[in-house]
C-alpha cells in the first residue's frame, strides 16, 4: 500500500492519463485471477507457510519495479505479477484466519482487516510525509526490503500455528474438484462487489483527485484518504463490541447507507465549493472521508463471512471461488470507474461506488446464518 499516496509520481512517470493509468492498475486482476483459481487448493494440499512466502517475496519484489519503470509494457507485467502475490497472501493469510475463527467462535476475520488497514494507514502516512522530500524510488527500495526481512522473519515464527497440509485422504479436496464443483453464490458476489468498491476507488483514485481536480498540494493531499482508512481501522477493530447488542444484518444496512450518503454529500459539496477555498475544500472532504471509511469499514468482511457460512468447500477454496467472480466483477468497474474520470470528470467517476452502497440493503439476507 506503500504506493497508494504516490500514484500521481508513478503516473507521471508513465506519461498516462487518467484512464489508461486506471486501466493499467486494474490489469492486476489478471494475476489475481491466476492466484484465486489456484492457491486454494495449494494451501489446502500442502499448508500456507510457503505461500505466504512466496506472497511477501512476489509483493516486494514487484513493488520496486513498479514504482522505477517508465515503460508501460514493463509496468503491466509486474501489475499482474504483484495482483497475483496479493491473492496468494491473501488467501493464505485468511484461511488461517478461518481456521482459527472455525474453532474458537470468535470473529477474527474482521479484525484481521482491521490490522491491514492499521499497515495501509501507517504505509500512507509515511508516504505522505515523504512525499516531495524523498525519491519514490528509494523510499519503496528501502521499505520493500525492510517488510520482506520483517515479514519473512515473522512467518518462520509462526509457522507451527500456520495451517498444515491436509493428509488425510478421504478430505482431499484436488484442484479439480474446484472446477468440477464451482458454484457461483449470486447473492453473496453482488454483496461483495458493492461493499468493497468504495475501498478500491479511494485507494486508486483519492490521492489523485484531491491533488490535481482539488489542486491540494504536499503531502496534506492525502489526508483524505489517511482520515477514511483510519475510520475502517476504528470499525473493524470494534465491531465485536456491537455484536451483543445488535444482529450482523441490521449493522450493514445501516452502515452502507451512511457510507454512501456521505461520500456522495462530500463529493456535492466540495464540487460546488470549488478550488478557491482549498482550507474548506480539505475539511469537507476529511469529514466525508472519514464517515465513509467507518461505515463500509466492517463490511467486507462480513460478506465473506457470510460466503464461508454458506459454502461447502474449506474455507481457502471459499476465498478463492468468491475472489474469482468478485475480481473480474471488480476489473470491469474499474475500468468503468477509469474511463468515465478520462471521458467526464473524477467527481462522477467517485460517486459510481458510493451509490453501488446505497443498494446494500437489498442483500442484508445473506447475513441471517452468518
Amino acid at each position: 500500500m506503500s504506493w497508494v499516496p504516490r500514484f500521481p509520481e508513478v503516473k507521471a512517470n508513465l506519461k498516462l492519463t487518467n484512464g489508461e493509468f486506471g486501466s493499467l492498475v486494474s490489469m492486476g486482476a489478471i494475476g489475481n485471477l491466476v492466484a484465486l483459481l489456484t492457491v486454494g487448493h495449494l494451501v489446502h494440499k500442502y499448508g500456507a507457510r510457503w505461500m505466504l512466502h512466496l506472497g511477501s517475496f512476489l509483493l516486494a519484489s514487484s513493488l520496486v519495479f513498479l514504482t522505477h519503470s517508465t515503460s508501460s509494457l514493463l509496468f503491466l507485467i509486474f501489475i499482474i505479477i504483484q495482483g497475483g502475490a496479493i491473492s496468494a497472501f491473501h488467501i493464505s493469510i485468511n484461511s488461517q484466519g478461518f481456521f482459527y475463527q472455525d474453532r474458537t467462535k470468535k470473529q477474527i476475520i474482521t479484525l484481521l482487516s482491521g490490522f491491514w488497514s492499521s499497515g495501509a494507514l501507517l504505509s500512507s502516512i509515511i508516504a505522505g510525509l515523504l512525499v516531495d522530500r524523498v525519491a519514490l524510488d528509494t523510499y519503496t527500495n528501502f521499505l520493500s526490503a525492510f517488510c520482506f526481512i520483517a515479514m519473512s522473519i515473522i512467518i518462520v515464527k509462526i509457522s507451527p500455528n500456520l495451517v498444515k497440509a491436509d493428509l488425510n485422504p478421504d478430505s482431499e479436496h484436488r484442484a479439480r474438484d474446484m472446477f468440477k464443483g464451482f458454484t457461483i453464490d449470486k447473492q453473496v458476489s453482488a454483496a461483495l462487489l458493492l461493499v468493497i468498491m468504495l475501498e478500491y476507488a479511494v485507494g486508486d483514485w483519492a490521492a489523485i483527485y484531491v491533488k490535481e481536480d482539488m489542486k491540494i498540494v504536499g503531502g496534506i493531499h492525502t489526508l483524505p484518504y489517511i482520515l477514511f482508512t483510519l475510520a475502517m481501522i476504528i470499525g473493524r477493530l470494534n465491531l465485536h463490541n456491537l455484536l451483543p447488542k445488535y444482529s450482523i444484518d441490521y449493522l450493514v444496512v445501516r452502515a452502507s447507507l451512511l457510507s454512501g450518503l456521505s461520500f456522495i454529500a462530500g463529493i456535492i459539496a466540495v464540487s460546488i465549493v470549488g478550488t478557491s477555498n482549498p482550507t474548506l475544500v480539505i475539511v469537507i472532504l476529511s469529514i466525508s472521508f472519514t464517515i465513509a471509511g467507518l461505515g463500509s469499514s466492517f463490511l467486507g468482511p462480513s460478506v465473506m463471512n457470510a460466503a464461508n457460512t454458506r459454502s461447502k468447500f474449506p474455507s481457502s477454496v471459499v476465498i478463492g471461488q468468491i475472489g474469482v467472480i468478485n475480481i473480474a466483477l471488480v476489473f470491469v468497474v474499474r475500468w468503468v470507474i477509469a474511463w468515465t474520470a478520462q471521458a467526464t470528470s473524477l467527481t462522477l467517476a467517485l460517486l459510481i461506488p458510493a451509490v453501488m452502497l446505497l443498494t446494500v440493503p437489498y442483500f442484508a439476507k445473506i447475513f441471517k446464518s452468518v
